[in-house]
């Protein structure tokens, strides 16, 4: 009964030491700002589409955000470049957010998708989240994830 007792015990301080190095959440956070990440840059391309107004994503190491240009008599006004609104979601909030500490983007960017979906860039972007990478296709707007 003692020898019990005594494996129970250091099994139990084994557990209470050990155990959190073998479970390490900074794998679900990586997944879960990159799955973030790909649905905003959905999102900005069919509010763009939606709204028939540009949509400017600014992407940084540590975080994201989403901002729209302002309207004009009813109609985007297609001179503004200071893109002043935030673009928000059905629940009011605004559309942004941060990198979980240790967990970064690169590179930093700034891209407009356009009111026929497309984006002002170049030549296709790939934007790596830790080990996951996404590619932003610049011709399309499409978000291609791997």
């Amino acid at each position: 009964m003692v020898e019990l007792v005594l494996v129970i015990v250091i099994v139990g301080v084994l557990g209470a030491i050990a155990g959190p190095r073998f479970f390490s959440h900074s794998t679900f956070d990586e997944r879960a700002y990159y799955d973030e990440l790909v649905t905003s840059l959905r999102y900005a391309q069919k509010v763009a589409v939606a709204s028939g107004c540009r949509v400017r994503v600014d992407i940084t190491a540590t975080t994201y955000s989403l901002t729209q240009q302002s309207p004009q008599a009813g109609h985007c006004d297609s001179t503004d470049a200071s893109f002043p609104i935030p673009v928000r979601l059905a629940s009011g909030e605004n559309m942004n957010g941060s990198a979980p500490d240790g967990i970064s983007a690169a590179p930093a960017i700034t891209l407009i998708y356009e009111p026929l979906g497309r984006t002002n860039l170049a030549a296709n972007q790939i934007i790596s989240v830790g080990s996951r990478t996404l590619t932003i296709q610049s011709e399309s707007g499409l978000v291609v994830t791997q």
